[in-house]
């Protein structure tokens, strides 16, 4: 009830900030460069990312989300855009315990060359020697930090990060330049045990100078984890017991932009498969609803290949491809470096509230109160994952529930996890079960 509690103020706050917005009229922004995608690995994932931003790039999607950073990180990207048009990237995330995580990015573009031309007073166009150029450049400083540092574990807050960044823009046409001051500001919860994320994010909220407004948007976003070998046992008994390493994300972004009242639908995903210990690759697909470049202007592409050179440090070289139709195709790469600190993992260990969770599985169970028995006892795994008497009641449950082959599966994982149990095995042995699925490591 907590976790559905904070969602729906995600999701309120999000409606309240779009309705508050949406009388005010069309106009034309500056500073546009500012919304272009950053970070390979986000751009092929259909430029969703707001709810996952688990990477330095969450420094450009969503500052909140640098709070699950607990490595150094740093990226680089190169992007041959449109044309002659080419930008530049460069992010670097920086977390500090205890006080939270510092990161710093900057963006410049390069809009090439043309020379100029000239009127006559017939009205008659002349080409001239002067050369004419735009670029654009902004620098970013971003901070996040975890409630939970505040509240504590068990506040219903503690998933819950908030971030902010502060960034300066400046471009030039020609002759004419201008700029602005910006502000990001973002939250992002990510309960703890959980395969969701919901991301919300303001964006360019600030001013400009000798320039119109910025290009202020509003994104709601959600991501979700899993393992594709495994999707199907969300929907079966044995997502009670079953605990698999996740290669394969999900995202969605809803996208409302204040000036140009437009809104938009982002989604993507992403696969990864471990080669060896040292190598992976990934593959990467998306697809913008809402571009009005025709329907291939809406997709989007990637490949992604990881090092590990060793448990806490590895290298991501990624491309993506995206196409905006007539007007040609967008190609950019990025190299990523995770290092100084140990591997980010969303599971936190939690023996204590495992074994409270079990204690009020045992009660239910005897109680003979098999769902919610099976609830408490699955709860105990996600926090203590390798505790054999929970697998134990969950085989208990399943067994008083006429379901034998799912008990016999959870038997085995108590058995592997506790192969001296020779209490277990004579129990199992007198009633003539013996576990059909080979033990497994997980």
């Amino acid at each position: 009830m907590k976790r559905r509690a904070v969602f729906t103020v995600f999701v309120i706050f999000f409606l309240i900030t779009a309705a508050s917005v949406f009388a005010a009229g069309a106009g034309v922004t500056s500073n546009n460069p500012m919304k272009l995608a950053q970070g390979a690995r986000p751009s092929g994932m259909g430029e969703a990312f707001v709810g996952l931003a688990d990477d330095a790039n969450a420094a450009f999607w969503n500052p909140a989300g640098l709070a699950q950073l607990t490595r150094n990180q740093v990226c680089l990207m190169h992007s041959a855009w449109l044309i002659d048009v080419n930008f530049e990237y460069v992010t670097y995330a920086l977390p500090i315990k205890g006080i939270g995580t510092f990161a710093l990015y900057g963006l410049y573009l390069n809009g090439g060359e043309i020379y100029r031309t000239d009127e006559d007073s017939l009205g008659q166009y002349l080409l001239t020697d002067e050369v004419a150029s735009a670029n654009f450049f902004d620098i970013t400083l971003a901070y996040a930090k975890t409630l939970g540092d505040f509240l504590g574990p068990d506040s219903r807050f503690s998933d819950l990060s908030v971030g902010l960044n502060l960034n300066i823009m400046s471009e030039t046409i020609h002759t004419d330049s201008g700029g602005g001051f910006g502000a990001n500001i973002g939250l992002f919860y990510y309960p703890k045990y959980e395969n969701y994320s919901v991301g919300f994010v303001a964006e360019n909220l600030g001013f400009a100078t000798n320039r119109p407004e910025l290009p202020a948007t509003v994104k709601l976003g959600f991501g979700y984890r899993f393992a594709m070998e495994n999707m199907m046992a969300a929907f079966t008994d044995e997502r009670f017991f079953t605990v698999t390493d996740n290669n394969t994300a999900g995202s969605l972004d809803i996208i409302y932009e204040i000036n140009e009242q437009t809104a938009r639908v982002h989604v993507g995903a992403e696969k990864y498969w471990d080669l060896n210990k040292l190598h992976s690759i990934a593959v990467r697909l998306g697809y913008k609803f809402g571009e009005d470049l025709g329907v291939l202007a809406g997709m989007t592409a990637g490949l992604g290949y990881r090092l590990t050179t060793n448990k806490d440090t590895n290298f991501e070289l990624d491309y993506v491809l995206v196409p905006y139709a007539e007007l040609g195709m967008s190609h950019r790469i990025s190299l990523t470096g995770k290092f100084l600190g140990t591997a980010e993992n969303h599971f936190n260990e939690d023996r204590a509230g495992g074994l409270e969770f079990y204690r009020r599985g045992y009660d239910e169970l005897y109680k003979k109160e098999f769902s919610n028995a099976l609830y408490d006892f699955s709860q105990c795994i996600k926090r203590y994952r390798k505790y054999a008497p929970a697998y134990i009641g969950i085989g208990a449950c399943f067994l008083n529930l006429g379901k034998k082959d799912i008990a016999l599966k959870a038997y085995a994982k108590a058995m592997e996890l506790d192969p001296s149990n020779e209490k277990l095995k004579a129990w199992l042995e007198e009633n003539k079960l013996k576990p059909a699925v080979p033990a497994t490591a997980q």
